[in-house]
C-alpha cells in the first residue's frame, strides 16, 4: 500500500510538472491573403482585387511587426510597422512604436482578432468589448506561415 501511495504521489508530481502554459493564438508569422476597407457601407479598397503586393505580420509574446509591399498602378509603397500589444479573448490593443505612416506612431488601436485553425481575422476600429461598426471598418485576413 505504501508503494502505491508513493507511486501515485510521484505520478501526480510528474503530471503537475508537465502542465503547459496557455498558448498564445496569434504568436508566429502570418501571410496576408485578403484585406478590405468599408466606408459608409461601401467597399472602398480591397486586396488583391484593387492592388497587388504581399505582407507578413508577426507576433511574439508582447510584440508585433509587419512588413510588405503594395503596388497600385505605377506606385510602389514599402510598408512596415511594429510595437507592443495586449490580447484578452478577441479584444486586441496594438500600440504603434514605428510605422511607415508617421501619424500612426504613438497611437493605440483597438481591434477584434479571431483565430480559427490557421486563419486569423483582424478588424478595426473596435471598442473595449471588441465590437466593430459594420458600416465603417478595416479588415485583414491572414494564414499562418508554416
Amino acid at each position: 500500500m505504501k508503494k502505491l501511495v508513493l507511486f501515485a504521489a510521484f505520478l501526480l508530481l510528474i503530471m503537475a510538472g508537465c502542465k503547459q502554459a496557455p498558448v498564445n493564438p496569434v504568436e508566429g508569422a502570418w501571410y496576408l491573403i485578403y484585406a478590405k476597407t468599408v466606408s459608409n457601407d461601401t467597399v472602398t479598397d480591397s486586396y488583391p482585387e484593387m492592388h497587388q503586393g504581399s505582407q507578413v505580420k508577426m507576433w511574439s509574446d508582447n510584440y508585433w511587426m509587419f512588413v510588405g509591399v503594395n503596388e497600385k498602378d505605377t506606385t510602389v509603397l514599402n510598408k512596415f510597422g511594429g510595437g507592443s500589444y495586449t490580447l484578452d479573448g478577441v479584444v486586441y490593443r496594438e500600440t504603434i512604436e514605428y510605422h511607415y505612416l508617421k501619424d500612426y506612431v504613438g497611437k493605440t488601436l483597438g481591434m477584434r482578432i479571431v483565430v480559427k485553425n490557421d486563419t486569423l481575422m483582424q478588424v478595426w476600429p473596435a471598442d473595449s468589448q471588441g465590437e466593430v461598426d459594420k458600416s465603417n471598418y478595416f479588415s485583414e485576413k491572414y494564414v499562418r506561415v508554416k
